[in-house]
């Protein structure tokens, strides 16, 4: 599956994110998955990283910002960023 970036934008204030991302999943929620673990690996941050959080403010907090905007970019509008509404409730019901 194939992700194009929708927004031009410089990554870590370096250089520009390349234009499209191609994963080996063609199921969306994997491919999703895959998309994020190419970006953050990109940018040094590991799926752990992620997972955990960090502190408001801090260089890991910014790291982890830039990966999840990154990660909008190239998934909107392809696909839903969230089965939940605001309130968190389901949207899709796999269940």
């Amino acid at each position: 599956m194939k992700f194009t970036l929708k927004k031009q934008i410089t990554w870590n204030g370096l250089k520009e994110l390349p234009s499209e991302i191609n994963v080996l999943s063609s199921h969306p929620e994997m491919a999703e998955f895959e998309l994020l673990s190419v970006i953050a690996t990109l940018h040094g941050v590991t799926a752990f990283d992620i997972l955990v959080g960090a502190g408001e403010g801090t260089d890991k907090d910014r790291d982890i910002n830039q990966v999840m905007e990154a990660f909008q970019h190239y998934i909107s509008p392809k696909m839903p960023l969230a089965h939940y509404t605001q309130k968190d409730k389901r949207i899709v019901n796999k269940i």
